[in-house]
């Protein structure tokens, strides 16, 4: 069996109207309150930036597609909501020639091929979401030939379905009460921007989640890059009696090893959750070994696929570490279901952040949990479904 042919694709539009960076708006996740509401973030500092993410996100944010194909006319698919014509651009003019004319089961030589040939420019960001999808199009393609799911694949099922905690806007949270997941992680509105008041503001938040939640839910804060050592630690004073679970990417990654150990330290008993926007195993090894979180959150579309995500959960066994990967995607789910070490999973809302829709309305058939846990169906082979092609426009050079 060999691969025959690859297609790439942009999105035509995001799932409410956002339009991409093209038109100076943003398809991250669709456009919803994640780029519409006040998130605290890395732009945060400059006001004509901080009131929403889709002033300043470029097309690195936006989505796009890939389908890979063998002379036997089996198909592979991923949808990646990072990299967008960029992404396109490195696997048309770059790793094309890795991938065509080669047995699609040799995914780890491919994966090793590409990242070996973007040493010198890549390690990260763009690249890396262009690894991913074709890593993710290339289990998809091999498990639809062995006509089983990926989760198969990868080491079978560890769980009977998935447990969920929901990701959406403070404003939201109470409306996931009693619904069946383990727990809300809302973005903070505020960060090192707002100052003393932005403390007085968070603590504030806290309070009334807490309080909105009762005792049942976990409560998770994901700082989004926004925060310094001294605002967060400031933060973590104030809120321990409301027993939060969880600081998530309070620093700016890549450098952030030494701090975050010292942050872990410091903020306990709250954990630290980081990785997100890591992008290289490497850089996981770092953290890992250095007990510099108390949560490893690879992002399956981001960190270059399932290959290096498999192989940061194995540096992270022997630490008894939660490898939970961050976003909300079936590629996520396939991995969860079948790894020990990822005891639930991460499930975004979308649109207005009040209720379950799908992640993407570019695939066709994503799980949605169901009173709080995903289920995956195991007759459905590869990760189980399909492209909305209403929603492909074919990719061409002159879009990067």
């Amino acid at each position: 069996m060999k691969i025959k042919d690859l297609r790439l694709y942009t999105i035509t539009t995001g799932d409410t109207g956002a339009r991409g960076a093209a038109q100076g708006e943003s398809q991250y996740w669709g456009g919803g309150w994640q780029a519409r509401t006040l998130i605290a973030n890395p732009m945060s500092v400059y006001p004509d930036y901080r009131k929403i993410r889709s002033l300043w996100m470029g097309p690195g944010q936006d989505p796009y597609a890939i389908e890979i194909e063998t002379e036997d006319g089996v198909v592979g698919s991923c949808v990646n909501y990072g990299g967008g014509a960029f992404a396109c651009a490195v696997i048309d003019e770059h790793f094309r020639r890795f991938i065509v004319g080669q047995d699609p089961f040799n995914i780890e030589m491919i994966w090793d091929q590409m990242n070996r040939s973007t040493l010198p420019y890549g390690l990260g960001g763009v690249t890396s979401m262009a690894m991913a999808g074709v890593d993710l199009a290339l289990y998809d393609l091999v498990a639809r030939a062995l006509n089983i799911p990926v989760y198969k694949l990868i080491g079978g099922q560890t769980k009977e379905s998935i447990p969920c905690y929901i990701t959406t806007h403070p404003d939201f949270a109470g409306d996931w009460k009693g619904r069946g997941f383990m727990g809300v992680k809302v973005a903070a509105p505020w960060g090192i921007e707002s100052g003393r008041d932005g403390l007085k503001k968070m603590e504030k938040l806290v309070e009334n989640l807490r309080s909105d939640l009762g005792d049942e839910m976990e409560l998770m804060i994901d700082c989004y890059l926004a925060w310094d050592v001294e605002f967060t630690c400031r933060v973590a004073e104030r809120i321990r009696k409301y027993d939060v679970k969880w600081l998530e990417d309070p620093l700016q990654n890549g450098w952030a090893t030494d701090q975050n150990r010292y942050l872990r330290e410091r903020i306990a008993p709250i954990q630290l959750a980081t990785g997100n926007l890591e992008y290289h195993e490497k850089a996981f090894h770092d953290i890992i070994s250095r007990r510099a979180t108390d949560i490893i959150q690879p992002e399956i579309q981001w960190v270059g696929g399932l290959t290096p995500t498999r192989r940061i959960a194995t540096m992270a066994k022997p630490y008894d570490m939660q490898v939970i990967p961050h976003g909300a995607s079936v590629y996520n789910y396939h991995f969860v279901i079948s790894n020990t070490n990822s005891a639930y999973a991460e499930f975004l809302s979308t649109g207005e952040g009040r209720e379950l829709h799908p992640i993407f309305d570019t695939i066709i058939g994503e799980p949605l949990p169901e009173n709080g846990h995903i289920r995956l169906d195991p007759s459905k082979p590869g990760f189980g479904v399909e492209l909305n092609r209403d929603k492909l426009k074919p990719y061409r050079r002159s879009d990067a």
